[in-house]
């Protein structure tokens, strides 16, 4: 079985390539740039909207020079697949979560540690801050050719979505089947709360749910309305324990290759195309949250007490990270994001007073 998806993903893979070629003589575009990601075609796809943004950015600006090309529902790969193909330098850019990064710096994992990012204020503050610099250059000097140039949300914040009993409290997810990234963060997170956390590859999880190979996943509707899993899943537990950071991976030796002014051009909407699809999907939460409730979905809200079994797990996950990978991303990463709580509260107080 695994044989046969890597044959499908080189012969898919080489296919864009041979389509690029075509498409670079057909259009007479000095450069081809390839865009792979795992979301659905359709004006419901945060991955596909962001990457129809690019195409239409660069394609106009470059008077045609830069031809996009995008190839969604994971034709190239998993996320690590098309981040490993970006290092290879066969593909100019991929949308990813963290899932397609920890290969290459595992102690990122950081930045899904459970309950320190508080809000939307707060992860935006965080995006153009001293932290994300650091990862950046840090991954690229790790990967070798992987400039996380691109950071935004690629879908809200991860939250409980189950399709049998609704989740109410930490004590709730004994034993329960719950698909988690290929990290070691959310695989220790879920068997501190007694869970049987399940790694499974974004494009098999619609069939891992409809066959119960698990019973529920860390997501957000965003994920949940576009990728028609509220057909199997029926309820959402709403506890936001991490923000859902998105990552567009891009080729250096491609942006290397280009000039000057197409470089400028490209890094431009690529930084662009990356608040696309944060501010994309703060729009679609709400109108997807209805999807999800008219399609028989329940949506639960923990109350203060039921919170407080699920936030016991974020000191042992912060000494569980620190123990593997020691205090200096941790370090980094919770006082980017106290410093911009901090930042965030005092200018409510400013727009909130006379």
């Amino acid at each position: 079985m695994r044989d046969s998806r890597w044959t499908r993903r080189a012969m898919a893979l080489a296919a864009a390539v041979m389509i690029g070629v075509g498409a670079s003589g057909a259009s007479a575009a000095d450069f081809v740039l390839k865009y792979g990601h795992p979301g659905p075609v359709g004006s419901d796809s945060d991955d596909h909207m962001a990457g129809e943004f690019l195409k239409s950015f660069l394609e106009t600006r470059s008077n045609g020079r830069i031809k996009v090309q995008i190839f969604p529902g994971s034709q190239l790969g998993s996320f690590r697949e098309m981040v490993e193909q970006v290092n290879a330098g066969t593909l100019e850019l991929a949308h990813t979560a963290l899932g397609g990064l920890v290969g290459f710096m595992p102690e990122l994992q950081v930045i899904e540690l459970p309950y320190v990012v508080r809000d939307d204020m707060v992860a935006e503050c965080m995006i153009d801050g001293p932290f994300f610099e650091a990862a950046r250059k840090a991954f690229l000097a790790k990967s070798g050719n992987v400039n996380l140039l691109g950071i935004g949300n690629t879908g809200r914040f991860r939250s409980f979505y189950t399709a049998k009993n609704l989740v109410k409290s930490a004590g709730d997810l004994k034993g329960v089947k719950m698909r988690v990234i290929n990290s070691q963060l959310p695989v220790t997170m879920m068997k501190f709360y007694g869970g049987n956390p399940t790694p499974v590859a974004w494009g098999e999880l619609y069939t891992s749910l409809a066959t119960g190979v698990v019973e529920g996943t860390k997501n957000a509707v965003t994920d949940i309305i576009p990728n028609k899993m509220h057909e199997v899943l029926k309820f959402a537990t709403l506890d936001e324990h991490a923000y859902l950071w998105g990552f567009m991976a891009v080729s250096q030796s491609f942006l290397d290759k280009l000039p000057p002014d197409l470089r400028a051009l490209t890094v431009a909407g690529i930084r662009q195309m990356a608040n696309v699809q944060l501010e994309f999907n703060k729009g679609a939460e709400g109108r997807q949250t209805k999807a999800f409730v008219k399609a028989g979905g329940k949506v639960y809200v923990p109350t203060a007490d039921e919170m407080k079994s699920f936030r016991a797990v974020k000191e042992p996950m912060r000494e569980w990270y620190t123990k593997q990978f020691g205090a200096e991303w941790y370090d980094k990463f919770a006082g980017a994001a106290a410093d911009c709580e901090k930042s965030v509260d005092a200018q409510l107080a400013k727009w909130g007073s006379k």
